[in-house]
């Protein structure tokens, strides 16, 4: 990367440098002006560092040269021969998607539908030209004041992006990488129309439909998103299936979100779709290719087509080139159910127990936060070992799970701010309640009563505190795991839904009845009113 760092006023093949509008592995991207004063974007990829970027940039030029499309910077000029070879774009004005929702918050009705419909029609165009952007994220894409525009691609990103990258194999910003990418395909069209999901996803409600960060590799593979309940959610959900030939396509999606469609289930393999279905409902059912549907008017038939064969034949030329990949067929990662009645459940068992044991049963409730944290860091090590040679049936796993104890060791540790905030924000609310009882502005008929509930309150504070405390989000993910790890049927959740309210019910009685609490590791209560 040092051949290219440049410093404002240098000259760059004419172009003199006015400042770094973003950097990355493979190119640096750079705010110029020519000799009439004229300001541009010039990406300067050091060939001599990086023959394949360098390779691909020229393929990709060519192909982009012919390209006119409103949504996607003209190339101004190119060299492609030097050892530094570079190409330059005409300026967008602007912020990016990111910026501006951050500024201005989400979009929402027609501005998201025109948003999508503009992308999509720009996305189409690059792929008819066969490209692939690779790195479709809201980061690259302008918001310029005729209407979005695609930048980047894929030779440079936005400093303040994480990246991912996995042994120059897997590439790309986490939540914003299609799943079948994360397992080992070739980044493609497919990938690209995924991606677009993930950023209409955001542009939808302000943040990325998965995460940031590692985590987001397990949440794609999981192809959990929650998305608000607006038209054209459940289309965009939909593209964000891991299954690729049951996504919507681009133009569906479109479709949806302007009101215009609704997205169906798909049907059995041996179904036959209603006769009288209306012209303006697009049914979700497996196709060969996801856009092979155009979406007309109400009242005019649907065309069938087929993708450009310039996409198809660019594809199968990148299959063929290899650039060292070995592809593998793995299997898909199992997503990890939902098992918020459990918890919730298990939750309420601390909270009634605690004035029976509150320090046992705090430092019970933060043990098995550190080990829900550990077998969520056990699951992203898995996931990234499949990222960078497949999925392997037994090895992998049994090598993570030897490793659990490492996992966990780390996950204490990042989970001290929680922990600490759990107990300070816990025996705040006890010590509270408790000034509060010895004021006599909280009056049970049972002094003992009135203890124990104020124990209670600061138990589920502590909870509270240990689930959407600092750093917490991989927490929740992995007491979900292990929820579902120990109930994987209906049978199993029915029986520990049975033992949970057993606990409390017991727990209940004894502090009716009147049961000491026990302070263990302390001698006595810290503090009391009686």
């Amino acid at each position: 990367m040092a051949g290219l760092q440049r410093e404002v006023g240098d000259i760059v093949g004419g172009y003199r440098v006015l400042g770094r509008l973003g950097s990355g592995g493979s190119g640096s991207v750079y705010r110029v002006a020519d000799e009439g004063g004229h300001e541009a974007a010039l990406k300067l990829v050091d060939a001599r560092q990086d023959h394949v970027a360098a390779a691909r940039l020229e393929r990709e030029v060519r192909a982009l040269q012919a390209l006119r499309h409103p949504a996607v910077p003209h190339i101004l000029d190119a060299e492609l021969d030097d050892d530094e070879t570079f190409v330059v774009f005409e300026l967008v004005a602007g912020e990016t998607l990111f910026d501006h929702v951050h500024h201005h918050g989400a979009l929402e009705g027609g501005d998201l539908a025109a948003f999508a419909e503009r992308t999509a029609s720009a996305l189409e165009a690059v792929h008819a030209a066969g490209v692939v952007h690779r790195d479709v994220t809201p980061s690259n894409i302008m918001m310029g004041p005729g209407g979005p525009v695609l930048i980047d691609f894929g030779l440079a990103h936005r400093t303040e992006d994480t990246r991912l990258t996995r042994e120059g194999l897997v590439s790309g910003t986490p939540g914003y990488v299609a799943p079948e990418v994360i397992d080992g395909a070739e980044p493609g069209v497919q990938a690209d129309r995924w991606s677009w999901a993930a950023t209409v996803a955001f542009a939808m409600t302000g943040r990325g439909p998965f995460g940031s960060g590692t985590g987001a590799i397990s949440r794609t593979l999981e192809a959990d998103v929650s998305l608000p309940d607006v038209p054209g959610a459940q289309a965009v959900r939909a593209a964000l299936g891991r299954d690729v030939a049951a996504r919507p396509g681009m133009r569906d999606v479109v479709a949806a979100l302007s009101g215009a469609t609704a997205v169906m289930p798909a049907l059995p393999p041996t179904a036959v779709a209603p006769i009288a279905a209306p012209p303006t409902v697009v049914m979700d059912a497996v196709w060969e290719d996801p856009d092979a549907t155009a979406v007309l008017p109400s009242g005019r038939q649907e065309v069938a087509g087929h993708e450009d064969d310039a996409a198809v034949a660019w594809d199968d030329a990148l299959d063929d080139a290899g650039e060292g990949w070995e592809e593998h067929e793995p299997e898909a990662a199992p997503a990890a159910p939902r098992r918020r009645v459990l918890l919730a459940l298990a939750g309420l068992v601390a909270v009634v127990a605690a004035p029976l044991a509150p320090l046992l049963v705090f430092l019970a409730v933060v043990a098995l936060a550190v080990l829900a944290r550990g077998v969520y860091r056990r699951a992203v090590a898995l996931d990234a070992a499949v990222a960078r040679r497949g999925r392997r049936r037994t090895s992998d796993t049994v090598v993570q799970t030897i490793g659990l104890p490492w996992h966990v060791l780390r996950a204490a540790g990042e989970s001290v701010p929680a922990i600490l905030l759990a107990a300070a924000l816990g025996a705040g609310a006890t010590l509270a309640l408790w000034q509060l009882i010895g004021a006599g502005v909280v009056d049970f008929a049972s002094s003992y009563l009135e203890e124990a509930l104020a124990v209670a309150a600061g138990m589920l504070v502590a909870e509270l505190a240990l689930a959407f405390g600092p750093y917490m989000a991989g927490t929740r993910e992995g007491a979900h795991r292990m929820a579902a790890a120990v109930s994987p049927t209906g049978g199993l959740r029915a029986a520990w839904i049975l033992v949970a309210v057993t606990a409390v019910l017991v727990s209940a009685i004894a502090l009716w009845v009147g049961v000491e609490p026990w302070w263990w590791p302390l001698r006595d209560a810290p503090l009391s009113t009686s």
